[in-house]
């Protein structure tokens, strides 16, 4: 895996684009450029969004070493979006002018920005909207949207809320890996007590929340579909639950990522109530959507990873789950 990082570094593939989202902009990594030429050949767009430490750059590296891993260098198209950070005027990212920046919880949830009104899951829109562009993109057959850590929390929300997928000519499909917590889309929560299997199958039930009366919020936004904000404000809570549970969603979790005390984990009353650490908590989730919902959503372990993105994405499960073919 390691040799496979050094080839895609090696290579020199790739520079950054400001890419244009209402009346501002954000900086991508990509391979083929979004806004102009005409790339044929490219038969799949593959976007991957970064962790909370917001290294873009790398993300971009890491989905090069998957993409060579499955061999389709020549025709995946990579992309990689910066979602910078600010805590004030002087503190955080560097943004050029006009770009747009959010809080570091902000931009996981599809928050405003802090400097407009864009919110980041309306840009994850404006990257689709490129891809959709038969001119540009005329052999495209499915973009992949995938993320690890604070990005697959991007992802599995940004997959249950986005109003972009009904439009694309091509199959969209999301792929979040060991994020701390999932959005519910109602407030049951595993029993006391209860274990999931990575097979299917609970030895507890999912019921109403037994700790609710002390974690009052463990079903608001980000966590569940109650105080609703940001892009998916005023949204009906059914056509959410319908359209999420259409979609092409494959849950990647580490088999060693199971640390309590990990300092990037979410250990707030609501990412408890859905499990002790990352991999209990994508196993409960992928459970609670197959037996709530029926829904044919996929699930995989990525053998002897922790919580490492280049790891899980370039190691066999990670291929499966973006590449398929």
């Amino acid at each position: 895996m390691g040799s496979l990082l050094a080839l895609s570094l090696l290579l020199g593939i790739g520079a950054t684009e400001s890419l244009k989202v209402g009346g501002g902009h954000i900086i991508v990594w990509r391979t083929h450029a979004l806004q102009s030429g005409v790339h044929r050949g490219i038969t799949r767009g593959y976007v991957m969004v970064h962790g909370t430490n917001r290294n873009a750059e790398d993300y971009f590296r890491w989905a090069l070493a998957s993409t060579a891993a499955a061999d389709r260098l020549e025709t995946t198209a990579v992309v990689a979006p910066h979602f910078k950070a600010r805590t004030g005027a002087d503190k955080g990212d560097p943004v050029e002018p006009g770009e747009w920046y959010w809080t570091n919880e902000g931009w996981k949830a599809g928050l405003q920005a802090l400097n407009g009104s864009i919110t980041s899951y309306e840009t994850m829109d404006r990257i689709l909207e490129c891809f959709n562009d038969a001119a540009r993109f005329p052999d495209l057959k499915e973009v992949v949207v995938a993320g690890h850590s604070a990005g697959g929390q991007f992802v599995q929300r940004y997959a249950a809320f986005n109003r972009q997928e009904p439009k694309m000519r091509v199959k969209v499909r999301y792929v979040p890996a060991n994020p701390s917590s999932y959005v519910y889309l109602d407030g049951l929560r595993l029993s006391q007590g209860g274990v999931c299997s990575p097979q299917g199958g609970c030895t507890g039930q999912f019921a109403p929340y037994w700790d609710a009366e002390n974690c009052t919020t463990y079903n608001h936004y980000r966590y569940g579909l109650e105080k609703l904000e940001g892009y998916a404000a005023g949204m009906d809570p059914e056509q959410i639950r319908r359209q999420f549970v259409s979609r092409d969603v494959t849950y990647l979790v580490g088999e060693l990522d199971t640390r309590t005390d990990d300092p990037t984990l979410d250990r707030s009353c609501p990412a408890q109530a859905q499990g002790p650490n990352r991999r209990e908590r994508g196993t409960n989730f992928w459970n609670y959507m197959k037996q709530r919902f029926q829904a044919q959503h996929g699930f995989a372990i990525a053998p002897g990873c922790g919580h490492a993105a280049v790891c899980v994405f370039a190691g066999t499960a990670g291929v499966r789950a973006v590449f398929r073919d």
